[in-house]
Parts: C-alpha cells; structure tokens; sequence
C-alpha cells in the first residue's frame, strides 16, 4: 500500500450528519461541532444516500467561530476502504504474581520490575496526566531509563526474611503505593494471600516482574500471570493524540508565524466509535498535498455520551449509517475495500 501523505482528524460530538444549511451551521455550547457531508455537484450539503452514490464528495467540520474544516474533493471513485470500528477500552499492562512461601531465614527476596517499553501517544509529550494517566490518577509518565537499550531495570523492594508469603504481597504493593516515582509509573494490591497485582498506568507501556532469593537465586514468584496492553479505540487519549497531531500539518505552525491555538473537541469522559476513509488521488494531479496516486486517509470520531458504548449503533434516527452504507454493529468492525 502507497504511503499516506494527509492525514485528517474530525472529532464529532452528535451522532448525525447534517444536510441543512441551518442545522450545519447551529453551534451550541452542548455540541461544540457538527459534521457535514458537501456532495460538490449537487452544491448541496446531503446526508439521504450513501457516499458511495455520489460523485465528488467532502466531509466538512464546522468551528466554533471562522470557517469550518474540510477534506479536499474526493472523487467517490478513488475510496479504496471504509472502516468502522467501535469503542473498546484500553487494556493497560497488567502482572499477576503469587508469592506461595514465607521468605527463609538467613535469605531476602528481591523484588524489580523491567520496563520494556515507554508510552508512545502524541498526547504524552505535551499533555497533561489527566489526559495520558489512563488509571485516571492524573500522573505524567515520568522519563525513565534508556528505552533504546531494550529495558530499564527498577528495584521494587527487598523483603526481610520471615515475612510471610500474604505480607510479601503487601510489602511490593506498599513499595510501589508509598513511592512517589514508582506510584507515577504503577497501581498496586494485593488480596491478602500473597497475590499481587500491577497495571502500567500510561498506554503503551509495558513491563516484567521479577522476584527471586537473593541467596540461592531462585525464581520465587513462577511464571506471573500477564494481561498484556490492548490499545482498544476509540478511547480519550487516542481521539486527543490524533486531534492534536494533526494540528502540527497546519500552516500556522511555520516557523515564520506565531502559533494559533485550536478548539480541541474531544472529550475525556466520552467515548467515541472510529470511522476511516482511505482514499486515492487520481493521475495525474488532484486537490490536496499528496502525489498523485498516494493515499489519504481520514479518520472520524463519533461520540454521544460517557455511556455510550456503541454510540452510532444505539442512536435512534443516526442518519451517519446511510452516509456510510453500513448499519454499524454493537461490538463487531466492519471494513469495506472497494
């Protein structure tokens, strides 16, 4: 597949798509945007037939104030793929470990954790913790270690011996809770029986557990058990990275100007359903930056509420699965190639 070269990002707060001029342009305070779909013949904005029935076509965003947002014409003919994917949550990183013995006398048990790997989101190198802290306690990844050598190793906690196999448990998650870099970094319990549990508080990291006796060397702990990080979509910190990367594509942000400072619409208590449309440009020239015959690709976030899971499956009257020729499901992707 050709690289892409404009890569565009709508954040949609409202469910439909709107092909009356009034409607398109009523901003309110509860519904900061509103998406249109402008079939360019017909010089008409049109939610009542698929996209795929149209000619020429652009998907158009308004702004709180000023002119609204838009793709360039797209020729219907050049859509190479339509995808829809619901919410899902992210997974963070999480190890399971069980200590099933009481440390020897005369011995310790050292416990570290190896961080593999740092988060990776656009939203983590400007934003702050209450956007990139995906526990929801608003910590910023602290910088930690050299990434590029594979893996940083941090000493948890070394453990006295005689301590009972539960208090073993408790004393790694109090190492992590009471330390105030390692609790930027982790959450912790245990269930009182030697079980403790560890999540990455940031998307994308993850991480290993080790524990062993430092006199004989023994693996104390067995295999943890590892729920590994699942991106899922949809999610805040993803629908904020995207928004935000996509600003640094604007001209505003050449070295010859000041800075412009943009809306930002997407919400961090929504939940949003994920629309892409990759799209060619025609031989020999058409509108937009890319070299013809290079994809576009434009990625749609659709959110109602906190609550909705599946927003565009459980609005009634949504009028964006006509525009997009697909009855969306409540918990399946769809993708057409065309």
């Amino acid at each position: 597949m050709a690289p892409s070269n404009l890569n565009q990002v709508f954040v949609v707060n409202n469910p439909n798509m709107y092909d009356s001029p009034v409607d398109f342009s009523n901003i309110t305070s509860a519904n900061a945007t509103i998406m249109g779909l402008w079939d360019v013949d017909a010089a008409a904005y049109d939610d009542d037939a698929a996209i795929t029935s149209k000619k020429r076509i652009q998907i158009v965003q308004t702004m709180p104030s000023g002119n609204p947002i838009a793709t360039p014409i797209i020729d219907v003919k050049d859509i190479k793929r339509i995808k829809y994917t619901p919410f899902t949550a992210t997974q963070r990183h999480q190890v399971a470990a069980t200590f099933s013995a009481a440390v020897p006398t005369g011995e310790t048990y050292m416990v570290k954790i190896a961080l593999r790997n740092a988060p990776t989101a656009y939203a983590n190198y400007y934003q702050n913790g209450t956007a990139v802290d995906i526990s929801g306690g608003g910590y910023e990844f602290p910088l930690e270690g050299n990434f590029s050598a594979g893996r940083t190793i941090m000493p948890i906690v070394e453990i006295a011996a005689g301590t009972s196999a539960a208090n073993c448990g408790i004393a790694v998650t109090n190492a992590i809770t009471n330390n105030s870099r390692f609790n930027k970094l982790f959450t912790a319990s245990d269930n009182g029986s030697g079980v403790v549990t560890i999540l990455a508080r940031h998307a994308g990291v993850v991480f290993d557990l080790v524990a062993f006796n430092t006199v004989t060397n023994t693996n104390v702990i067995g295999t943890p058990t590892v729920t590994g990080f699942a991106a899922g979509a949809g999610n805040y910190w993803q629908a904020l990275s995207d928004e935000k990367a996509q600003r640094a594509r604007y001209g505003n942000f050449n070295r010859m100007y000041f800075p412009m400072n943009f809306d930002t619409f997407a919400v961090s208590t929504w939940k949003y359903d994920v629309i892409e449309i990759s799209y060619e440009h025609a031989w020999p020239s058409s509108t937009g930056i890319a070299r013809a015959g290079e994809l576009n690709n434009i990625k749609i976030y659709v959110g109602g509420s906190s609550t909705a899971l599946t927003y565009l499956a459980e609005a009634t009257g949504t009028n964006l699965q006509t525009v997009f020729g697909y009855t969306f499901g409540t918990t399946s992707t769809y993708e057409q190639v065309f």
